[in-house]
């Protein structure tokens, strides 16, 4: 009997082969021997989509030419897969191993992807319907859950059906891709608009609401807001009280008055009578666990990582085995999981040097199904967890990987650790019958809320520290029927627009893709939004943005600050009507996938709807185009945005300067460069071993030098200080940063 084990990746085969005792080097990606699944067992990895939806040249020599809009709209009737040619020794070993099988474990990543990955490589291998094939789930890649993980196999039906979703998916937005891609990007460039306006369902609609959002900023309009407060003397100290007499609008101004002037309280003072006086203990137990926008999020936080740094750590620290899965969707973990992580608390928090510290505590029954996966689910995306698999000092790991490791660590422990404790204090006054409310906290115990790492940019806060009613139980000096005299006020403040838009906000658990059904005014689509998370996968959705800021369609600086390019408005106002930049596409589509799940459909009902809005999307540009329009809102947005983000102005041509975020590289060749396509002039970010702030570009583009900077490296590597300034370079015919020498003005210079 021989089974075959497909991974998806070789170093998750290779974690395989470890879990199973196969021998194997450093870099195998396929190795056999006897397991307890079977005497001859094969572990063989794929290394991703082996197979790809061919080009549209494939299906004629008129799809060559990318321009030739006559060729469009292209719509195989049969869709094809291609064989790159650094694929086929993979393919061939796979389909050879699986050729010898008795029976296949599809053992790729859990989510739809994963079994679309298996399902076409057994497909086309012509093996899909000839072997037994059965499905297992990695959660973890130590030891002890590879082994748990195959001696729990599941039926591959499930994964069938989630392909098939998956593959339909793909050829749906491969369709709207190659055709409308083509269109908008040809039609620009025959008025002049160069560049690559791509189009897609995720891409497109994760704009739309940028662009919904930063309008909102735009359009907004400061508004006053009417409050009456007041304030009275206990035990001698000032206790402010919120009314709910409040308004907001200049044209509401009168209402207000009016309001009060009902209740007579236009005067200075008044008499209040203590309507309500309580004081509770409160508990908070600690947020389910992580999922991947979660540790990207909480990285940033402690330690000012980008998205992109913290995606390449948490990669390898699963790949490695200390952490589970990472891309994941949902933040409940199995009762496995639960259960180790509370066995080994004290190995744990040795590890995170807090030993010692906290006796473990139990959580009650109830409170602890919060954390855990309910009975019966299918789920396959649980929250990141450490593994059984101890990252201790005898590991050979970076600073990197060992601090997010704490990270995860710590907020796992926080499971197993007391409830945070605050007392709530509360009074109620009643002021001509108006209720005033006063209300404060004092923490009785910090409980799980002691591990967590403090955040790097943490500040004082001392207005807390100085306020005398913190804290104050009321009940020591009040009881209700008592009098008070109340010191009335009337408070204006000011609406407050909405903050400027960071990519964590776009991505992240809660963020704007996952709550994208709060842009859908209809109540069907804008349920199934919400039950299905919104737009694209925790897998899925960071590639969305880094394809935005690839497509020129948003640019993000250097405080994660997105900011909509000209490119971007202009696509996002050329797609106003069309249903591909529409939340409502992406429920269409999941209520479409529903359906393949349950073998209520197939999927190429999914592609002939595709085919159909594409179809009228071809027909409402016919109908729509207005050159001279489409140019002016063009010119009007790139004026704007050049002005919004310039740095200052090319000291070679006079443009402006903005910063330019380098995606592929985690920001290694991060710059600040012209604006002007045909001038040379840049600022590389990276100086020797230092970075250059928009502040230093600032004072650079003004013939000024930065800041000191400390420890700069000469090329033979001796460490200086110095200041920076511009310097012209004749030879490349633009600028060069150099070390600042200050003048002397007691030294002679020849003439």
């Amino acid at each position: 009997m021989t089974t075959v084990i497909l991974a998806e990746k070789p170093d998750q085969a290779r974690s395989y082969m470890n879990g199973l005792g196969l021998k194997h080097t450093e870099k195998q990606h396929k190795a056999r021997g006897k397991t307890f699944l079977d005497d001859d067992t094969i572990v063989v990895s794929a290394a991703g989509h082996l197979l790809e939806l061919c080009e549209p040249e494939h299906y004629g020599e008129e799809y060559k030419d990318r321009d030739n809009l006559n060729a469009l709209p292209i719509i195989p009737s049969q869709f094809d897969y291609n064989l790159p040619k650094e694929n086929v020794f993979l393919y061939n070993e796979i389909k050879n191993a699986v050729a010898k099988a008795d029976r296949v474990i599809v053992s790729t990543d859990m989510d739809n992807e994963g079994g679309a990955i298996a399902f076409n490589i057994l497909r086309f291998s012509g093996m899909l319907k000839q072997k037994k094939i059965l499905r297992s789930y990695p959660t973890a890649l130590n030891k002890q859950a590879v082994v748990r993980q195959f001696k729990n196999l599941k039926p591959i039906d499930k994964t069938w059906r989630d392909a098939h979703a998956a593959i339909a998916r793909s050829r749906a937005d491969w369709m709207i891709g190659m055709n409308l891609s083509r269109l908008y990007t040809s039609k620009l460039k025959n008025i002049g608009i160069i560049g690559n306006f791509a189009v897609g369902r995720a891409i497109s609609t994760t704009l739309n609401l940028i662009c919904q959002w930063q309008k909102s900023i735009d359009d907004f309009e400061v508004q006053p807001i009417y409050e009456l407060d007041g304030s009275t003397l206990i035990n001698g100290a000032n206790v402010e009280l919120k009314s709910t007499i409040r308004e907001v609008g200049r044209e509401n101004k009168e209402k207000f008055i009016e309001e009060i002037k009902k209740h007579g309280l236009s005067k200075k003072k008044a008499y209040g009578t203590v309507a309500l006086i309580d004081s509770n203990v409160k508990e908070t137990y600690p947020p389910i666990m992580m999922t991947k926008g979660d540790l990207y999020k909480e990285m940033n936080r402690v330690a000012g990582w980008t998205q992109a740094k913290s995606k390449k750590v948490m990669q390898k620290n699963y790949d490695d085995g200390y952490q589970t899965y990472p891309r994941t969707d949902a933040g409940e973990i199995p009762l496995y999981e639960y259960q180790y992580l509370r066995d080994k608390f004290n190995d744990f928090m040795q590890i995170i040097h807090e030993d010692g510290k906290y006796e473990r505590y139990d959580m009650p029954e109830n409170k602890a199904k919060k954390y855990l996966v309910k009975e019966g689910s299918d789920d396959a995306h649980y929250g990141i967890v450490p593994t059984e698999k101890l990252m201790d000092n005898t590991r050979e790991v970076t600073d990197d990987q060992r601090l997010m490791y704490e990270v995860v660590v710590r907020r796992a422990m926080t499971m197993f650790i007391k409830p945070y404790q605050y007392v709530s204090n509360r009074l109620g006054v009643s002021v001509s019958g108006i209720p005033m409310i006063a209300q404060n906290n004092a923490m009785l115990s910090k409980g799980w809320k002691a591990i967590l790492l403090p955040n790097k940019r943490k500040k004082r806060d001392t207005k807390k520290a100085q306020d005398p009613q913190q804290g104050m139980d009321y009940a020591k000096y009040l009881k209700k029927g008592d009098r008070l005299v109340v010191d009335l006020k009337i408070n204006v403040e000011k609406t407050k627009p909405p903050k400027p838009l960071k990519s964590i906000q776009i991505y992240d658990k809660g963020g704007m893709m996952e709550r994208a059904y709060k842009y859908v005014e209809n109540q069907k689509y804008a349920s199934i939004l919400r039950k299905t998370k919104g737009i694209g996968t925790s897998a899925t959705r960071d590639q969305a943005m880094a394809s935005l800021v690839a497509k020129k369609y948003i640019a993000v600086d250097t405080k994660d600050v997105i900011t909509v390019t000209p490119n971007g408005w202009l696509i996002n106002w050329l797609l106003c009507g069309s249903e591909v930049n529409d939340p409502v596409l992406t429920a269409k589509w999941e209520e479409e996938y529903q359906r393949i799940d349950k073998g209520q459909t197939s999927a190429s009902n999914l592609i002939n709807s595709t085919a159909q809005m594409i179809y009228n999307e071809f027909d409402r540009i016919e109908k729509t185009w207005n050159t001279q329009k489409t140019v002016n809102y063009y010119q009007s947005k790139a004026g704007a945005f050049n002005k919004k983000v310039s740095l200052g102005k090319c000291p070679v041509c006079g443009s402006d300067v903005v910063f330019r975020k380098d995606q592929k590289n985690a920001g290694k060749w991060d710059n600040y460069a012209c604006t002007n396509k045909d001038c040379k002039f840049i600022i590389w970010r990276h100086y020797s071993n230092r970075l250059v702030s928009e502040a230093d570009v600032k004072k650079l583009l003004v013939g000024q030098p930065t800041h000191e900077f400390k420890n700069l490296l000469s090329k033979k590597g001796t460490a200086y200080n110095a200041k920076l300034i511009l310097k012209p370079d004749s030879e490349a015919g633009t600028y060069k940063l150099k070390p600042y020498i200050k003048p002397d003005p007691d030294r002679r210079y020849d003439s």
